[in-house]
């Protein structure tokens, strides 16, 4: 998937909508689906759903707004797609925009939550940011923080 906007409408009723996903780490606080696709992981993301309000904010929208300003500043991250769909959500359907992107982690390949790592890995005494220096992490961490900064992001779990 490469950072484009698909504005015909695609049903995609058939996603099964949920805040937990198959995957360590965490899910964060938006209704996720996953989807195979050419052989690949499709990941997609609703904005901010309610039972009583529906489908309501902009998340999708800032994720490609954030992708093109990452492209811009040369910072590599996951490409995100906007998408026109309708969705069903515990029998309704909504007509919204959703953001997608392909799985990053290969085939067979685990992930742990930087926390966690954090937790086993530490030193005595050794703050986050310590450890991810001396992990190597530095350049990155350095990076997602000033990128965080520039977008305001409160949602680094």
């Amino acid at each position: 998937m490469k950072n484009k906007i698909i504005l015909k409408k695609q049903d995609l009723t058939s996603l099964s909508w949920s805040h937990i996903r198959s995957s360590s780490g965490t899910a964060g606080t938006f209704l996720k689906a996953t989807k195979k696709s050419n052989g690949k992981k499709i990941y997609y993301k609703l904005s901010n759903y309610s039972d009583f309000e529906g489908i309501t904010g902009h998340e999708c929208v800032n994720e490609i707004i954030v992708d093109r300003l990452l492209n811009i500043l040369g910072v590599e991250h996951l490409s995100y797609s906007l998408i026109h769909a309708d969705v069903n959500i515990d029998g309704n359907i909504y007509d919204t925009y959703i953001s997608a992107s392909e799985d990053f982690k290969k085939e067979h390949e685990n992930k742990i939550a930087l926390d966690k790592f954090y937790s086993l890995e530490k030193n005595e005494k050794e703050n986050p940011l310590e450890f991810c220096i001396r992990m190597g992490f530095g350049p990155f961490i350095y990076e997602m923080m000033a990128v965080d900064f520039i977008i305001c992001n409160r949602d680094r779990h």
